[in-house]
């Protein structure tokens, strides 16, 4: 949990790297995800020289925050694990927050890395917006992944049970564990093909897949819509699909900023190293059928569909 003293890392594009945590607000002694706190810039982003008299630093959007600022912010993750009203179990590797003014609103346009969901429950539905992704291990109640140094792999362990597995115990959510693992433990994975097919993650460099997609560019890509519109737009693409009102294909067609739009999205077979390295890591954890998440890369937003 946070507390007076606790240091966090800031994943928004505010211009703050590392905070201190100097008061949980509503006499709280301690902060868990989607509390609000008040913290010290202790380290800005390298946008530029750090604050002082005189100094020459840019104005830009992403520079907005200098070290020794007094900010407002919201806890959007914790190193301490936190089970969850459902009976699961969420860590993560570090304790992050995301920069706020008074009234609430984001500082940043952007964040870097996941949240937890928790933070819907808190009603921060504006911080979610600017999330890649919201992430947890899917594991029953007790267990956590846990990383074993000597064997260079993540493994499962009960702390009440005082149990450990290399496998997935019973009752997992595989595809928010493969979701999970993916983002924390992909290059173990690369080493372990048996335990990556227990996940259903593909290892295999000489493998190949087939995968349709859907792309919204931004302006960070090559298109003029801010990155929070692009965001919107995807979003809805996503809620049509999930919904059934249309396929990835039938949206690609009319929607996608790609060349293969003509061919509902899809990008014909490839393997490891053909496509960006984000792209890459999401389609080969994908069974034949599934979607992905939303997916970010240097051209753009994705959706991904694995046909083969």
């Amino acid at each position: 949990m946070i507390q007076l003293k606790t240091m966090l890392n800031c994943i928004d594009n505010s211009g703050a790297a590392i905070v201190e945590c100097v008061n949980v607000i509503r006499m709280k002694r301690h902060a868990k995800i989607g509390d609000r706190i008040i913290v010290v810039v202790q380290k800005q982003r390298n946008f530029g020289p750090e604050s002082g008299p005189g100094a020459s630093v840019s104005t830009t959007a992403a520079n907005k925050v200098r070290r020794g600022d007094i900010r407002h912010a919201v806890v959007v993750r914790t190193a301490k694990k936190v089970q969850r009203p459902d009976g699961s179990v969420v860590k993560f590797d570090d304790n992050a927050c995301v920069l706020i003014n008074k009234t609430g609103e984001p500082i940043g346009t952007r964040l870097n890395g996941v949240v937890g969901s928790e933070l819907r429950k808190n009603k921060w539905s504006k911080i979610l917006s600017l999330a890649p992704m919201h992430a947890d291990a899917g594991l029953p109640f007790g267990w956590e992944v846990r990383h074993s140094k000597s064997k260079n792999l993540p493994y499962y362990f009960n702390e009440d049970l005082m149990q450990s597995r290399w496998d997935p115990p019973p009752g997992t959510d595989h595809n928010r564990l493969r979701a999970y693992v993916l983002q924390h433990h992909s290059s173990a994975l690369s080493e372990s093909r048996p335990q990556a097919q227990e996940l259903g993650v593909t290892t295999n460099n000489n493998e190949k897949i087939r995968a349709s997609h859907l792309l919204v560019k931004h302006k960070d890509s090559r298109r003029p819509s801010s990155w929070h519109d692009a965001l919107k737009i995807m979003l809805g693409h996503e809620e049509r699909i999930r919904c059934g009102v249309k396929t990835l294909g039938e949206l690609a067609m009319t929607e996608s900023d790609c060349s293969s739009a003509k061919k509902q999205g899809d990008l014909g077979f490839f393997g490891r190293g053909d496509m960006q390295k984000e792209f890459e890591d999401a389609a080969f954890t994908l069974r034949p059928g599934e979607i992905s998440q939303i997916i970010e890369t240097a051209s753009g937003l994705h959706l991904i569909q694995r046909l083969e």
